[in-house]
């Protein structure tokens, strides 16, 4: 796969973003700061990507002041001015709703456009993300804004460490390069200041897409109980704790966290439809997770239901597809095309 560079317009100014892959938008969040080809470049994250990219067209943007995109800021940046950058790449990938994925600081532009085009967000994944960081007290907030803006070199080392707790030396080196590559000092410490400000808990609430609130155990950068706060306050919201401590998606082991994607980005159309096949749609559901290698209870939390509930739903498939086992209802259900 290779991903495809474009631009966008907004207010005058180009916004870069990449797509790849074929299928519903999977449209990713403007992280802290970015840059599309050294994400690219760099093996962990391609692959996650393109994981992603089997069934989705996923789509990422450098926001404006960094990588790609515009490399100036006009002022200091502003959440709306953040929102309107998100719904004007939503716009460049076409009038159909979206699924928002969003790391980290991503998560307060993407609540607040979903909160305010709800028709525009079909499911929204939180990983690593927070309403609040009022955790953190405001002289500490401060001194870590002005240390990023007076020794960008060793803030970005500094920072490169606390998102990847385990990495080896070469890659807190190839971290720390890219973000120093993504935007100069004064950006890079603008949108710090914006994004450890910026409360997203008022409007939270109105956020009514069905939400998977990801969060790994030991993450250093955002403390898990950031990420419970954060599913507490979304209506639809399933929260679910992840092993590992970085901070980004696509470092640690990636089962977990494929695992819980599997069930809330499945988009495939109901089989159902099918004349021809005797599961239902939850039915199917189940078997494809169980085709994924995923146990009752994985599955159970992949799809909001009691492993009871699982139990029977396959117990009900291996009676109807007439297989005494799971792999072989399985390898049936795939030839007939049922799944």
């Amino acid at each position: 796969m290779e991903q495809d560079i474009r631009f966008c317009e907004l207010d005058g100014r180009r916004i870069a973003y990449a797509t790849v892959g074929e299928g519903p938008v999977l449209l990713f969040g403007g992280r802290w700061v970015s840059h599309l080809e050294e994400e690219w470049d760099a093996p962990s994250s391609r692959a996650f990507f393109e994981e992603l990219a089997r069934a989705h067209r996923v789509v990422r943007y450098d926001r404006l002041g960094a990588g790609l995109s515009d490399r100036t800021l006009r002022g200091a940046p502003t959440a709306e001015a953040e929102t309107a950058q998100l719904a004007a790449v939503a716009a460049a990938c076409g009038d159909g709703p979206v699924t928002l994925f969003a790391c980290s600081c991503a998560g307060l532009a993407s609540s607040r456009f979903a909160s305010a085009e709800p028709d525009r967000v079909r499911k929204i994944v939180y990983f690593g993300g927070y309403a609040s960081r009022d955790d953190i007290p405001d002289a500490t907030r401060r001194s870590l804004v002005d240390f990023v803006a007076a020794n960008w070199m060793l803030a970005a080392q500094m920072l490169a460490g606390l998102f990847l707790p385990r990495g080896s030396g070469e890659e807190i080196e190839a971290l720390s390069r890219a973000q120093r590559h993504a935007a100069s000092a004064d950006v890079a410490s603008a949108f710090l200041e914006l994004d450890l400000a910026s409360d997203a808990r008022a409007f939270l609430p109105s956020v009514m897409a069905p939400a998977l609130v990801l969060h790994r155990r030991g993450d250093r950068t955002v403390p898990i109980g950031r990420g419970r706060e954060l599913a507490a306050l979304l209506p639809n919201a399933r929260f679910v704790a992840l092993g590992g401590d970085a901070h980004l998606p696509w470092m640690d082991d990636q089962r977990d966290l494929q695992r819980a994607l599997a069930g809330f980005l499945d988009d495939a159309a109901p089989v159902e439809s099918n004349g021809d096949s005797p599961l239902s749609r939850r039915e199917t559901e189940v078997l494809r997770l169980v085709a994924a290698g995923l146990s009752n209870r994985e599955i159970a939390t992949s799809l909001v239901l009691s492993e009871h509930t699982v139990h029977r739903h396959v117990a009900n498939v291996l009676r109807k597809l007439a297989q005494s086992s799971r792999a072989a209802a399985a390898a049936t259900a795939t030839r007939a095309g049922y799944i």
